[in-house]
């Protein structure tokens, strides 16, 4: 259920059982949105996005989970309930503990409530397809997505803005391809490729030569955000370890 919608805000509080699509749909009326855009969103709900801090190629221009949650209210593992964080985009007292607790896997305590940071929708969109490439130069035309696809699919570059045309027009003169204007479907399939792949990261400098090393060692699917170093691959990726301040967390709260 959403809570609150603060839409000259930007802003709402949902519980965490709340299907992303609930959210989508009711925000949505307003003329925003969530910005991410994970696959297999149909069946996740707000708790299991920021719990296991899942994203799609919106990512690339409108940032990762952590980046979009404001405040959060969360059970620990003794059975506490804790508030961090706020109402407000600028909101910067004491440690950031949503950011704690967006991606931890459950390892933290359960999320109950979150309050996010929300975005326009989109007043139209156009992709250009062309082949991979250096995206640096997009950079200036301020792309919403530049996504990767191996073995097909080549780079799509997506551009969300009243401009989104014009944009992608330029894009198209900097490094070729084609302009695909009803670009919902292509953006569909793409993001089904990403379901049930492995995150590996790298430098954003480094993302053609991890492609290298990933095909290497065995994948046969590659796609993400490749200006960003988000690769994900059908090979396994290292679990992240817990930080030195996750370990205290859990060991002051077990009990």
């Amino acid at each position: 259920m959403v809570i609150e919608h603060e839409a000259g805000d930007l802003t709402c509080t949902v519980e965490a059982s709340t299907p992303l699509a609930e959210l989508q749909s009711q925000v949505g009326a307003d003329g925003q949105m969530l910005a991410l855009d994970p696959p297999g969103q149909a069946a996740l709900t707000v708790g299991e996005v920021f719990d296991r801090a899942l994203f799609g190629p919106r990512a690339h221009r409108y940032g990762l989970p952590r980046d979009l949650v404001l405040g959060v209210r969360v059970r620990l593992a003794g059975g506490n309930l804790i508030r961090g964080g706020g109402k407000v985009v600028k909101n910067v007292a004491g440690y950031d503990l949503p950011k704690l607790f967006t991606g931890a896997e459950g390892r933290l305590g359960e999320l109950l409530e979150l309050t996010l940071r929300l975005h326009p929708l989109p007043d139209s969109t156009c992709t250009v397809v062309t082949e991979p490439c250096d995206p640096r130069p997009l950079e200036q035309l301020a792309p919403a997505c530049v996504e990767y696809a191996w073995p097909d699919g080549g780079m799509l570059v997506r551009f969300e803005s009243p401009a989104a045309a014009g944009l992608a027009a330029a894009a198209r003169e900097l490094v070729g391809g084609e302009l695909v204007a009803d670009d919902a479907e292509l953006w569909d399939a793409h993001r089904r490729r990403q379901a049930g792949l492995e995150l590996h990261r790298c430098p954003p400098t480094d993302a053609a030569s991890h492609c290298e090393r990933l095909r290497a060692a065995g994948a046969t699917t590659i796609v993400g955000r490749w200006a960003r170093g988000w690769l994900f691959a059908d090979v396994p990726a290292d679990r992240r370890p817990l930080s030195p301040l996750e370990q205290r967390v859990i060991e002051r709260f077990a009990s």
